[in-house]
Parts: C-alpha cells; structure tokens; sequence
C-alpha cells in the first residue's frame, strides 16, 4: 500500500533525440490538455541541433502554461551500444538520454517524473508528488507484456541472486528520487551494464534500469502507465472513467503517428493535440 507524503515542487521531464521531438511536443501537450498547475518545470533534454530547432516553438507553446528548462547534450549517447534484434528496430539512441538527466538537472528538484515522448496524459498527475520515495532511486509500473525477469528470454547479464519470477518495472514512466539516484550511482551502473553486455542487448536501458534497481524501486499502480489502452476503446467514455487511467503509453513499434494503429479516442485526440502543437510552428 502506497502512504503519501506531501511536495509541493513539481518537476516533468522529457528526453529525447530528433526522431522524436515532435511526439514530444504532443505528449507534452497531453499534459497540458489534462489541466496540470501552472506551476510546473518542464525539463526537456535533447541535443544541442533540435534545441536550436525547437526552443522558439517550445517557448510559445508553454507560455503561461509552464516554466521550460532547455538541457542540451552532445552526441556521445548514440556511440552506446543498442540492440540488432530487427524486431527491436523502432528503438531510437535516444532511449538513453533519461539516464543522463539526473545529473544534467542538479540539485534542485527533489524528485522528477520522467515521461517517454510515445505517452498522453489523460488525467491529473498531482498523486504522484504525494508517493514517498524514502531509500529507492525510482518509482515504476511493472511492465504490462513482460512483467518478469524471465520474459522474453530473461534479462542479458542477470545471475543467479534475480530470482525468474522477479517483477519487472518498464521505464517509460519513472517517478525518480533524484538524490537517491545520484547517491547510488544509478546511471554510472547502467552505463557498465551496457558496456558489459554490448553483445547481447535485449532492452538496453531497461533491463539496465532493472538490474540495478533490483528490489530498490517502488511499484506504481498501472494506472500511471498503461501500456494496454487498446483495451480502452471498446467502452463508453464512462466505462474508460471508471478505469481511472492516467497515462497512456503507446510502447511498441505501432504509435499514434504510425501506419496500422487502431482508429478510435485515442487516434482522434492525437490528431486533436498535434493541430494544436502545429498552431506553435
């Protein structure tokens, strides 16, 4: 059971390369459509190029909605091992850039949710600044198609202390104790992982991201990252109330902006959310 604990601070972050800086921009949008506070940082870390792209547009778009902090990094990520699994393809380098933000950001924030650029929130995210994060460097959903160690052929690189039956968390939204995860080396561990397993990456940042938070990270109910929303259109928009979902996570190759993805709210209020970003430049 989750107690709560009250931060009024609240911190939202993105990252992501040139492959998707514009679904950013809508999943960001998303949030502001579900009428977050005013009062929230948006922290966006890309390269130097799409900053230079992207900030003017960025700047209309959250103003008098919010507070952008602009992080750049080099190219340095995209030297990072990925996976050759062709299913695996859709996967950009960029998944790598959420490890870097903890240190990029500093000491200001306390606590940081980080959201992938292939989400739309429909709901308000506040509960989430009430979740204690004492002693755990993150806070996750357990995965909705791979929820244990064992899935999919099991984690490249775990031993014989990960149980098969341990839970799973995906990374896409990660609620993250930014002290914590800093104290405890999180990034430089997964860092070490990939270059030890640079061979046979399966998930990189993810299975990285379990293996070090192994029974150090917080369950979050799947509410805050529904990986299954296809089940979500056959209802009525009270039946899709009840089930209280907050985020929406389009993971997998088929995304709102793909060809094949099913037609229905969800499709619709893309299309809806990225008119409004276009009205940006």
């Amino acid at each position: 059971m989750i107690v709560f604990c009250y931060t009024a601070t609240v911190d939202i972050a993105f990252a992501f390369d040139e492959t998707y800086a514009d679904h950013a921009r809508v999943a960001l949008e998303s949030i502001l459509d579900s009428r977050q506070h005013d009062d929230v940082t948006y922290w966006l870390l890309t390269t130097d190029q799409v900053a230079k792209e992207y900030e003017r547009p960025l700047r209309r778009q959250l103003a008098g909605r919010g507070s952008l902090r602009l992080l750049t990094t080099g190219d340095a990520f995209r030297s990072l091992p990925v996976a050759e699994h062709e299913a695996l393809a859709w996967l950009s380098p960029g998944m790598y850039l959420r490890l870097l933000l903890p240190e990029l950001i500093g000491d200001g924030p306390a606590r940081l949710l980080y959201l992938d650029s292939d989400i739309h929130v429909c709901g308000d995210l506040s509960p989430l600044w009430q979740v204690p994060l004492d002693g755990v460097p993150l806070a996750a959903v357990r995965d909705a198609f791979g929820d244990r160690f064992d899935a999919f052929g099991g984690i490249p690189g775990s031993g014989p202390e990960h149980p098969a039956d341990a839970p799973y968390f995906n990374s896409g939204v990660m609620l993250m104790n930014l002290a914590h995860w800093r104290a405890t080396q999180v990034t430089e561990r997964c860092l070490d992982y990939l270059a030890a397993n640079a061979d046979r990456l399966r998930f990189p940042d993810q299975d990285a991201l379990n293996l070090v938070a192994y029974q150090r990270w917080l369950r979050l109910p799947p509410r805050w990252n529904n990986m299954a929303s296809f089940l979500l259109e056959p209802m009525d928009e009270a039946q899709r109330g009840e089930q209280d979902v907050r985020v929406m996570h389009f993971a997998g190759p088929r995304k709102p902006w793909t060809e094949g993805f099913r037609p229905g709210f969800r499709l619709q209020r893309h299309h809806t959310l990225a008119a409004r970003v276009a009205a940006f430049g």
